[in-house]
């Protein structure tokens, strides 16, 4: 059976905001930086650190779609990167800012757009940057997003994790979704994701949809599929 293909809206859109959402594996040393980023109005005055729920949503959600900017201040951050910057290409186009003597090949391999060293002069850095923010907006799919009516998941964390899975059709491994919803430091714990994961059962249901886990050996994938049944006991995931 198919995985859902459906593009469905589950957190408020929004508009007329900068059109690019900065995370940082290192919030207390990108601010320097993009303090004087901000000086040329091309970033947004927030800087969101790995894991922050908010900013996964603002990616998910906006439209047009922003550009994900991944701000790596030093190679101490670069732990797992390129499973970092997979894993976040998945939600947008994505450019990362990278420590002069990055190789970004692995990076751009890894679903990159584009990799730029983040000691460049500022006024270059902000050029590239509208560059790849132009380039994001003439990629935008032209898909039409269905807006389902109340009621949604109250937590802002099942909110977001609900429009996560659904945004991309294809399997999310569990390492996947723990790294991306931990802190850069310390990923998720799989029970904490366990736990989590079958609270979103009873809205993938209205949705017709089901939620599936398979896998072993401390290593699962999670498939949202239409659903087969429209029985209760059917809708909770494997």
């Amino acid at each position: 059976m198919k995985p859902s293909t459906r593009t469905i809206t589950l957190l408020p859109a929004v508009q007329d905001e900068p059109p690019c959402v900065v995370i940082s594996l290192d919030r207390v040393r990108s601010r320097r930086l993009l303090r004087a980023a901000r000086r040329t109005q091309l970033l947004p005055p927030v800087v969101n650190s790995w894991g922050t729920l908010h900013a996964y949503g603002q990616l998910l959600t906006r439209r047009p779609r922003p550009l994900a900017v991944l701000d790596v201040p030093d190679e101490g951050c670069a732990q797992e990167l390129a499973q970092r910057v997979c894993i976040l290409g998945r939600l947008a186009p994505l450019t990362v800012l990278a420590p002069e003597g990055t190789c970004p090949a692995t990076l751009l391999e890894a679903g990159a757009t584009n990799v730029l060293d983040r000691g460049m002069p500022i006024e270059e850095l902000a050029a590239r940057l509208t560059a790849d923010q132009r380039w994001a907006a003439r990629n935008e799919p032209h898909t039409s997003r269905l807006r389902e009516p109340e009621p949604l998941p109250q937590q802002a964390s099942q909110r977001v994790l609900l429009s996560l899975i659904l945004a991309d059709p294809r399997p999310w491994c569990c390492h996947e979704l723990t790294l991306l919803l931990g802190s850069a430091e310390q990923p998720l714990t799989r029970a904490a994701l366990r736990a989590r994961m079958p609270r979103l059962d009873p809205h993938l249901a209205r949705l017709g949809l089901a939620l599936h886990r398979t896998g072993g050996w401390g290593r699962f994938t999670y498939t949202v599929t239409p659903s087969t049944d429209p029985g209760p006991a059917s809708r909770r995931a494997a």
